[in-house]
């Protein structure tokens, strides 16, 4: 008989006061949809973060502060937020040998601008200064509830695990996909053009959120399903 999967999620990290975390939700939806969630702090070595990926079945970058502008390899932008280089250098490094090979991965609000760095392409560090045509991406509603729109692609395998063409999310980013990165598509969109999902077509599981669906799983249907769908990638 198969185990439930072990699926490694990311954690938020302040070296200073000594704090690893993840917002629970991410935990209840990895448990929910059949897996077992393991906590990663970040990692140091490239040995450490190999492994890391033996241990696990599954990949879950979550949401949290700023990519730092080195790892961007651009100077800092006005409007840029909060960074953790140590956070930043492991969850680059473990999405880098999660893409080689080809283990399911789940990118959520940041995950997904890490997910498009460590793969090639680019963010904006600050929607509202380099975008300015954008509509408010930082919602002043509670994290459960939808804010805007968007637009799901039907070409796309997040479009056959949904089902639809359009969903509610709830949105509380500043920074956001600029360039699709290579042998990766554009899966998602929000009526001002800010890209709301990547995927890698072809691979097990390789989809990166703007949004938290971790947040609205008792508000919107949908949010179950991508779980669902990852933890089911988790086993195969």
């Amino acid at each position: 008989m198969v185990g439930k999967p072990i699926v490694g999620i990311t954690a938020a990290h302040c070296s200073e006061e000594l704090k690893t975390f993840p917002r629970h939700y991410y935990v209840e939806s990895i448990r929910n949809a059949g897996g077992i969630p393991l906590i990663l702090p970040p990692v140091r070595t490239h040995e450490e973060a190999t492994d890391i990926l033996k241990l696990i079945s599954g990949l879950l970058l979550t949401g949290g502060g700023d990519i730092s502008p080195v790892y961007l390899k651009e100077n800092p932008r006005r409007g840029i937020g909060e960074c953790f280089p140590e956070r930043d250098f492991s969850e680059l490094l473990l999405t880098q040998l999660a893409l080689q090979q080809d283990l399911p991965l789940l990118g959520i609000c940041r995950g997904i601008q890490v997910l498009a760095v460590a793969a090639g392409g680019k963010i904006y560090q600050d929607i509202p200064s380099q975008y300015p045509s954008a509509m408010q991406h930082s919602q002043t509603a509670p994290r459960q509830y939808a804010w805007h729109d968007v637009a799901i692609a039907e070409e796309s395998d997040l479009f056959r695990l949904l089902d639809k063409t359009k969903i509610g999310v709830n949105s509380l980013h500043h920074q956001a996909v600029s360039e699709i990165p290579p042998e990766f598509i554009q899966c998602a969109l929000a009526s001002d053009g800010i890209i709301e999902g990547i995927e890698k077509p072809g691979a097990k599981f390789c989809l990166g959120v703007q949004w938290h669906p971790e947040s609205m799983m008792e508000t919107e249907a949908h949010s179950k399903v991508l779980f669902r769908g990852f933890v089911e990638a988790c086993l195969e």
